[in-house]
């Protein structure tokens, strides 16, 4: 009787907020929902209160042996912001999110997210607390908007993801939904993704799931028509993903074709630390999981879009990738993966070979795991050969600790190079709102790992600490929330050089009107910077400090802005400012248009020339970002994307640099000037979530001048007059 009643009472609630307890299902009208258990509670997780409410959203789940339903009720206060956008980017409106924890180890969490307009992203949450969007996967959802609510209903197969659900047939969910009215998050369970108990809260899930195997086989054809050099190319390849149980799967992909229907940002880059770019190719996201270990400075032990194209190690070097397979297999408390790769060069001479192997080992919360990687690069006589271990221990649902050791073995001619490198990581929480992070490392000078890794640097000890304090829900002139941050970073060489120390603190918060307000001070102290000269002297530079200002405005119905500005001391003993500014505007329904203006000067730009020489320069660069997004239909998507930076330097002087750091001006440069520019307008049609069809034209060069003549107004326009690449390209992706 009693069950019956709080049934009749939450019945009456959701009908008063437009949500009958009856609707017909979105997905599948044989569903028997009125049947299934209607969970009201949730926690509010951002602000970080976990004040538990009855009244943000409520949800059913439904499980079958061969996928997940789900059906959340979401009320809504006031009209629903409108954004256009394109799927797999993060959402600023009303949204669902859905998280599955299918080997209930508390390591990685597939996820699934919806908005209220049907716009969907989907990605994996790794133990690093990194969302990879760049996962995709296949399953289905609608979404239904009412008076005073809005529904979605989301069907997940269990044969989208890869897993080795445990003998007791049990997986992690976690469902949130961000409310656009009060800007807060609420979840099903009292943790969020910040935390280090998020992935262990999950409520658990018991469901007997069938043994089922699918195949996945994405054929595609391409064309492009290379205007700059008159060349025309046709393109056929295809992915094929095979899973023969749901532990395990066989993927291959032959004569890929990446790169051309997503570009890269444009970035110009004159410092001795590469550009990092995250990869877009399917076939390398696809239940990649297993390989992705990372330590402190960036470290990856495996970088994927090192695979088909140029050579670090090789200026000389490129290639493509002719094709790639890949095997993962996950038991109850082991997983292990291989991938085999192989290049076709483009300089006449043998292509480069990858081969990768991981395993892993869990108990509870915990892994013990162990890579080993091997590259040869025929062109210079190269064989690198990486062996990595890692431990990831979690001493609590708050504590956890990571630990790893790398060796890089290098063969090239007649010589071998050796060199280890190690890392220790920790953070706890031992309150709510404080956290605690820091991380100890030492990688040699030797130690080379981007054959097909990724870190910034090497030949460094370092030890880093950070600590936060927040306070939600503070209420006090007119803050609503707040936090404190102070971080401190130690670090030498392996020369015992004495590089500068750091320390800094920051403070953000939130206004009542929802308002978000940054703001850092950095100090350096005076040192050897070891990276400047690539390997030469070091160079001795003064103290210095970084002040960080930024401004966020609230989610308005026609759109955003935010303001960026740093300023500080770099160089010998120079100032510098750094501005950028963004408005983002919704036009009508179908178009969202984004500009973002920047500009940087420094008075004491320094920059390497050769050896043991480097310049100092009075350095102003630019720079205009545009982009539209233009959703002409459901299935229909036109985009346009814009950027261009300019550059003018003055120089200053040239030093040498002795073997004690010491600078000795040696003479005067000449002045110089550069401009880059990439545009590319698209359109896509979506035949389903994983067919399309694409048709992009696109162009973008670079430009240089010695002797700086031109003003900023004809550097634009130099920018976009040199064509380097200038293309036509076409694409249709199936999926069978």
């Amino acid at each position: 009787m009693k069950k019956l009643l709080n049934l009749i009472l939450v019945s009456l609630s959701l009908t008063h907020l437009g949500i009958s307890f009856a609707d017909e299902a979105i997905i599948d009208n044989v569903l028997p929902w009125q049947t299934v258990k209607l969970n009201t509670t949730s926690y509010q997780v951002i602000p970080q209160t976990l004040t538990k409410t009855e009244c943000n959203f409520h949800y059913q789940i439904l499980t079958t042996e061969l996928g997940m339903y789900l059906r959340v009720f979401a009320p809504t206060n006031t009209p629903l912001r409108v954004r256009t956008q394109e799927n797999d980017t993060l959402f600023t409106n009303d949204h669902i999110q859905v998280m599955l924890d299918m080997n209930n180890t508390g390591q990685t969490s597939y996820v699934f997210s919806v908005n209220h307009q049907g716009y969907f992203y989907d990605g994996i949450y790794k133990q690093n607390k990194e969302l990879d969007l760049d996962w995709d996967s296949q399953w289905q959802f609608k979404t239904k908007i009412s008076t005073n609510s809005w529904k979605a209903e989301i069907y997940i197969p269990w044969s989208s993801m890869s897993f080795s659900i445990q003998d007791r047939n049990e997986f992690g969910l976690s469902i949130n939904r961000f409310d656009e009215s009060t800007n807060a998050t609420y979840s099903s369970i009292p943790a969020n993704s910040s935390m280090n108990s998020f992935l262990t809260n999950f409520s658990k899930k018991k469901v007997k799931i069938s043994n089922q195997s699918s195949l996945d086989i994405f054929p595609y054809i391409s064309a492009n028509k290379d205007i700059a050099n008159n060349k025309n190319a046709v393109d056929i390849g295809a992915e094929i993903f095979w899973k023969p149980t749901k532990s395990q799967q066989l993927s291959a992909t032959i004569n890929p074709d990446f790169g051309q229907v997503e570009s890269d940002e444009l970035v110009v880059n004159f410092s001795a630390i590469e550009s990092f770019f995250s990869e877009k190719r399917p076939f390398f996201n696809e239940n990649q999981s297993i390989f992705d270990v990372a330590g402190p400075e960036t470290l990856r032990v495996v970088h994927t879009p090192r695979i088909g194209g140029d050579s670090y190690y090789d200026d000389d070097y490129s290639g493509e990738l002719d094709a790639a397979l890949k095997y993962t297999f996950s038991s109850n408390q082991m997983d292990f993966g291989l991938i085999s790769a192989f290049e076709n060069s483009n300089t006449g001479q043998k292509g480069r070979d990858f081969w990768l192997m991981r395993s892993q080992y869990h108990v509870d919360s915990n892994t013990l795991g162990a890579s080993i990687n091997w590259v040869t690069t025929p062109s210079i006589d190269r064989e690198a050969i990486i062996i990595e271990s890692d431990f990831n221990y979690a001493y609590s649902e708050d504590t956890e600790l990571k630990l790893g050791i790398i060796r890089s073995e290098i063969k090239q001619d007649t010589s071998t190079t050796n060199d280890l490198g190690w890392w220790i990581t920790g953070s706890t929480e031992p309150l709510e709102q404080h956290s605690h992070e820091f991380s100890l490392f030492s990688y040699g000078k030797d130690l080379q790992l981007n054959d097909i890794g990724y870190v910034k640097r090497v030949n460094r000890k370092q030890f880093e600490y950070q600590y936060q304090y927040k306070i939600p829900n503070l209420n006090l002139w007119s803050i609503r929330d707040i936090s404190f941050a102070v971080e401190t970073e130690i670090k030498t060489n392996h020369q015992g050089e004495e590089l500068p120390l750091i320390a800094g603190g920051g403070i953000e918060l939130v206004t009542d009107t929802e308002f978000e307000y940054q703001f850092s001070v950095e100090y350096g102290s005076s040192g050897y910077d070891d990276l400047l000269t690539r390997r030469n002297n070091s160079v001795w530079l003064p103290s210095f400090y970084i002040s960080e200002l930024e401004i966020d405005s609230p989610e308005y119905n026609w759109g955003t802005f935010g303001v960026e500005l740093e300023l500080g001391t770099e160089g010998i003993s120079g100032r510098f400012y750094n501005i950028e500014s963004s408005i983002e505007q919704q036009f009508n329904d179908n178009i969202y248009f984004v500009v973002t203006l920047s500009q940087y000067n420094s008075n004491s730009w320094l920059d390497w020339d050769e050896d043991n020489i480097i310049n100092e320069y009075n350095f102003t660069e630019q720079g205009i970002e545009l982009s539209l997004d233009y959703q002409i239909s459901d299935n229909h998507e036109l985009r346009l994307k814009f950027e261009s930076v300019i550059g003018k330097a003055q120089h200053i002087n040239q030093y040498h640099v002795g073997t004690d750091g010491s600078l000795s001006s040696i003479g005067h440069l000449e002045d110089f000037s550069f401009a880059e520019s990439a545009f590319q307008l698209r359109y896509k049609y979506a035949l389903s979530k994983l067919t399309a069809f694409y048709l992009s034209y696109g162009f973008g060069g670079e430009f240089e001048d010695d002797i700086a003549k031109f003003g900023q107004r004809n550097l634009y326009k130099k920018a976009i007059e040199t064509q380097d690449d200038h293309n036509i390209f076409a694409k249709i992706r199936l999926h069978f």
